[in-house]
């Protein structure tokens, strides 16, 4: 069954983030769970000890969020009914990818998750190759499906195991993804490429800082990696002189964004990205950059909100949506453009503090088990986590696609741990 369960994971991850295939998703989960019961007498996935903490503080976050909702939120059953489909469906989609992984030999699940990844980025630069013979000229941004921002979030999972892969290559002397060193290092590229491709101003934020990590690491650990550390810091130089060549939306994002978040003006209500014209000016006399004026705006509006409202308004992805009808009688909104906003506004400042306590955990207790026993898997974990972390940060991630692909990946990363104790 392992040419099985390596075909189901890569195509659980592949088709996840494309849209309008959640039927196919969940046949796909099912018949999944359907033959691990079947198979149930195999091994189980059992958690590494030094997991249980980051357990402990999921457990408790869950646990609130479900009091919240009853007891806490204006509408419980609105609560009640976001908590059943953006956070206990993804718990569940994380340990069946778990399960699903201890099926396997030391390795697959890993390689097979990359490779899902990797076909939807050779896919988006297949696809503007072809626009480029059409037209002539580059389309960067231009995508086989969805918009940008959905590839630079598959792009980032992509990015976050290749780098801490590297770097578990360089510093241990093993690919903790089962690559080779000359193809995990084009796949890399491939990665960096892609991020030029897209364009995705919070995706190239997250990269460039990811590439850092890595380059601090790698000075830390006193290696005579010189190659690698140079071939390193030139591909942070390359993605970050590229974008600043390519995205437009660097040029005024400083004024922009203090402009957003202390302006009293309420032109963020109804401002389109064609509505120019009414733009607000920067001190510089430029018009606003719509994005990054927009997102400043709204998460001025939601700390004020957070600060009126400490305890939350209710678990959902759109709870700044229903705090801006509260306050100001407007609808329409949805996400504040940062899921950390979007789960204090939810959940309260308790609700936010327990999520960065998991997460900030996770990271920690991984970097430490790397750092003592060398377990590759446990960087993997730890890059992905705080990478994707970092990017809810920057971005309304906290919930749907996003939120079940990371759950998964991440049951994946858990059960593939290099000595596991196992259960049967």
């Amino acid at each position: 069954m392992t040419w099985f369960w390596q075909a189901w994971l890569a195509a659980i991850v592949f088709i996840f983030p494309i849209p309008h295939t959640i039927a196919l998703r969940n046949l796909l989960v099912l018949i999944g769970s359907v033959a691990l019961a079947w198979g149930c007498r195999k091994t189980l996935p059992r958690l590494a000890p030094w997991l249980r903490p980051t357990a402990w503080w999921l457990a408790a976050l869950t646990a609130w969020i479900a009091f919240h909702s009853i007891a806490v939120a204006p509408e419980p059953a609105l609560s009640l009914d976001q908590f059943r489909a953006n956070w206990l469906v993804p718990l569940l989609i994380g340990a069946i990818g778990a399960w699903a992984t201890k099926q396997l030999p030391q390795g697959r699940a890993l390689q097979a998750v990359i490779s899902a990844l990797a076909a939807h980025m050779m896919w988006m630069l297949a696809w503007q190759f072809t626009l480029w013979l059409a037209t002539g000229y580059w389309p960067l941004k231009a995508t086989p499906f969805a918009a940008y921002d959905y590839h630079g979030t598959i792009n980032g999972f992509f990015l976050t195991l290749l780098v801490a892969d590297r770097l578990v290559l360089a510093t241990a002397h093993y690919s903790p993804l089962a690559l080779s060193r000359h193809l995990g290092w084009a796949l890399l590229l491939l990665s960096l490429l892609s991020d030029l491709a897209l364009q995705s101003r919070n995706s190239t934020a997250i990269t460039l800082l990811m590439l850092l990590v890595a380059s601090l690491a790698l000075l830390n650990a006193r290696l005579r990696h010189w190659r690698i550390i140079v071939l390193v810091i030139g591909m942070t130089t390359l993605i970050a002189v590229g974008s600043l060549q390519f995205e437009h939306r660097w040029q005024g994002l400083r004024e922009s964004v203090v402009v957003g978040w202390s302006s009293p003006s309420m032109n963020w209500v109804n401002l389109t990205a064609t509505d120019v014209a009414t733009r607000p000016l920067t001190p510089s006399g430029n018009k606003v950059e719509e994005s990054a004026y927009l997102r400043a705006a709204w998460a001025r509006q939601a700390v004020d909100f957070i600060a009126a409202h400490p305890m939350g308004i209710g678990f959902g992805h759109d709870a700044f949506g229903r705090a801006i009808a509260i306050k100001y009688g407007h609808t329409g909104f949805g996400s504040s453009h940062s899921g950390w906003l979007d789960f204090a506004l939810g959940t309260g400042l308790t609700g936010l503090g327990l999520l960065l306590a998991a997460g900030g955990t996770a990271v920690f207790s991984a970097w430490s088990q790397f750092r003592e026993r060398q377990e590759g898997q446990a960087l993997l974990l730890a890059f992905f986590v705080g990478g994707y972390l970092l990017r809810c940060l920057l971005d309304g991630h906290l919930s749907g696609w996003r939120l079940g692909l990371f759950a998964f990946i991440c049951g994946v990363l858990i059960a593939a741990m290099k000595n596991p104790r196992r259960q049967t």
